[in-house]
């Protein structure tokens, strides 16, 4: 019989069919359908694991506290003993995601610290990760990472007062492998999307991390990166801006550069360069970069295109690939 370690409120030695009946009384106090994306317990769990409810310290704080009945569980005392700080070698753990058939390796420190309370030792632990991981989670759990932005926006919310209010929760299983240092975590239930095209929308133009960035202080200074898209996708870039734009062409193997202060108004107007073109990608800039900045960006990486591929204005290239640049306004 298969048996795991999972935490709901205390710790429980669950088998499958309990695990099934706890879930269901857990889904339908909390107002949830019971064949709202439902999940059916895992039988491929190998080591120890912890079913967290995900909350706000994953994505602000890029953290979590263990709680103590897993600090027993994994033998954190034992293994990571006198580790207070992650510049401690020791400190270091590999931590390994798995999500919809892809796996990603992460950096994550596990460090301990001791104080006293009410006159008796209290020992306290945590597993902290590195930034990427943290977006990572954001993407996942789109919704929980949208109500904690909703919790910091208000003046004096508690996560409790959050929860009361928006009444859900989403699961991330996490078992620990002592011998190869290594956690493992696994999305377990996530609540689907109230507007599944919109949140798909917000997910892939990073608008979220963006308002993240806003929240913790300030305008976003970073740069989006986005992937590829069909050209049919355009019609949703209604607000796109301040961007540069990769277009291509894999029958003709050509590939342009631009740039838009606005991507939908941009491609109202045909690309004589490209015609053909199937593809495009966007890189969209933090709000303070100006329309110089932009335009410098942009020449910068049509020179350097121009540097590794074929392209109609005469420069040296490398010729690393078929593909020809095909941007008529190259600096030399």
């Amino acid at each position: 019989m298969h048996v795991a370690w999972v935490h709901f409120a205390d710790p429980l030695v669950l088998t499958a069919p309990l695990c099934k009946l706890i879930k269901r009384l857990i889904y339908v106090n909390r107002g949830i359908g019971l064949y709202d994306s439902m999940v059916d317990e895992r039988s491929d769990v190998h080591f120890p694991m912890w079913r967290k409810k995900v909350d706000g310290s994953l994505f602000e704080h890029s953290m979590t506290a263990i709680p103590k009945w897993v600090q027993r569980m994994w033998s954190v005392s034992g293994t990571f003993e006198g580790v207070s700080s992650k510049k401690d070698e020791k400190s270091k753990v590999d931590i390994l995601i798995k999500h919809e058939g892809k796996k990603d390796l992460f950096t994550g420190w596990v460090t301990i610290s001791k104080s006293e309370y009410k006159g008796k030792p209290k020992i306290s632990s945590r597993l902290e990760f590195e930034k990427k991981l943290a977006y990572k989670l954001q993407e996942i759990f789109v919704m929980s990472h949208m109500r904690d932005l909703e919790r910091r926006m208000r003046l004096n919310c508690k996560p409790k007062d959050i929860e009361d209010d928006l009444p859900f929760y989403e699961f991330l299983d996490i078992e620990w492998d002592e011998e190869k240092k290594c956690f493992i975590f696994k999305p377990h239930y996530l609540q689907k999307p109230t507007f599944p095209e919109l949140f798909k929308h917000l997910r892939s133009k990073h608008i979220l991390n963006r308002i993240e960035d806003e929240v913790k202080g300030g305008k976003s200074k970073k740069i989006s990166k986005g992937d590829w898209k069909e050209k049919s996708e355009i019609n949703k870039e209604m607000s796109t801006e301040n961007v540069i734009y990769t277009l291509i062409d894999p029958s003709n193997a050509e590939i342009y550069v631009g740039e838009a202060e606005n991507l939908a108004r941009r491609f109202k107007q045909p690309r004589h360069e490209i015609p053909g073109w199937t593809h495009y990608r966007v890189d969209q800039l933090p709000e303070h970069f100006d329309k110089k900045t932009r335009v410098h960006l942009e020449r910068m990486m049509i020179r350097f295109l121009a540097a590794l591929i074929n392209n109609n204005s005469g420069i040296e290239s490398m010729e690393i690939s078929e593909y020809k640049l095909t941007n008529i306004r190259i600096d030399r």
